[in-house]
């Protein structure tokens, strides 16, 4: 029996980190767009090169599991080097890999994250075989051994499962919890309601928040609470937002929670959505109420972001629950 089984991406990653880049930002009609910027034609100099794993069931995954949770990982990888090396890794961590699907007809999920002088990325993605996860029911009777469910960004073909296994998480009693990617976004509430009708936990950041609900944004704190309250009336259980380092806010139908962001030495901000959700996702499996969870998703991404890759700077509950207890 699984406390959490993750679903979606994973993907090899090459980090590259190009100081060089500039940040151009365009202003329209429609409002601002910040553009990365490198010499046209010319040959730029990378400072610094790191080939890490990634995805977003592989990070959930594997921190769920630094935090002491049972857990193990549903995705599609190629049979080559970037496959046999993600699968290495989840293993190394602990994570069961029984429900790793593998293919000969696509590739591995490769990634090429560009990060600038302040640490944030622009990342070129190849999905390959993460497009095409699918489920037979061998894989779904072992998916029934869990006590959670984390979907999370599921495009092409493997979309429907985004649909799929919220019905099946319904049907036996699993709790849901969602990260909806693009695709997903793109329906609206309304689009997404059989999902969010099921689901335990959504965390979102505010672009995607505001993308889901159609809330125009006016940038001021009656935006979250406008956001957080539409998709708890879609029947979210809990809802979270998170904003960088503005923090997050929580609300689970009684309260509304706000909770600044950990300060911190921003490196890379990949990964930090992913351990935040698992982070907050373990609290509340471990019986903490949502204000609390938020703490520790807070803190765990908090530390994710002071290193290069998703994996690195994950804490264990041990660690997560004295830094939530120092900084009060």
């Amino acid at each position: 029996m699984y406390d959490l089984i993750a679903v979606g991406s994973a993907t090899e990653d090459v980090f590259v980190h190009v100081r060089e880049a500039k940040v151009v930002r365009v202003e329209d009609a429609e409002g601002e767009v910040a553009l990365l910027a490198l010499p046209y034609g010319g040959k730029v100099a990378v400072d610094q090169l790191e080939v890490m794993t990634g995805g977003g069931a592989t990070n959930v995954a594997v921190a769920a599991a630094r935090m002491g949770l049972k857990a193990a990982c549903l995705c599609r990888v190629g049979r080559d080097g970037p496959g046999q090396r993600i699968v290495e890794e989840l293993e190394g961590f602990g994570v069961g890999t029984e429900l790793v699907q593998y293919t000969d007809d696509f590739r591995s999920g490769y990634s090429v994250l560009l990060t600038d002088y302040a640490g944030e990325r622009t990342i070129l993605v190849h999905r390959g075989a993460t497009c095409h996860l699918a489920v037979d029911r061998a894989c779904l009777d072992r998916l029934a051994q869990t006590k959670w469910l984390y979907v999370g960004s599921l495009r092409g073909p493997a979309a429907q499962l985004f649909f799929d296994l919220a019905d099946f998480a319904d049907e036996h009693g699993i709790k849901l919890a969602v990260n909806p990617g693009a695709t997903q976004l793109a329906l609206g509430v309304q689009g997404l309601a059989p999902v969010l009708a099921r689901t335990e936990l959504i965390v979102l950041n505010k672009d995607e928040a505001y993308e889901l609900t159609g809330v125009e944004p006016d940038r001021s704190h009656t935006d979250e609470q406008a956001m957080l309250r539409m998709l708890r009336e879609a029947g979210c259980r809990m809802v979270v937002i998170t904003e960088g380092e503005e923090g997050a806010d929580g609300y689970d139908g009684e309260a509304f929670y706000s909770v600044p962001a950990f300060e911190t030495q921003v490196v890379s901000t990949v990964g930090a959505g992913d351990s935040f959700g698992a982070g907050c996702l373990t609290a509340l499996h471990r019986g903490l109420p949502l204000a609390d969870a938020i703490k520790i998703g807070a803190v765990n991404a908090a530390r994710v972001v002071t290193q290069v890759g998703a994996k690195l700077g994950l804490l264990t509950w041990e660690e997560a629950t004295a830094l939530v207890a120092e900084q009060g």
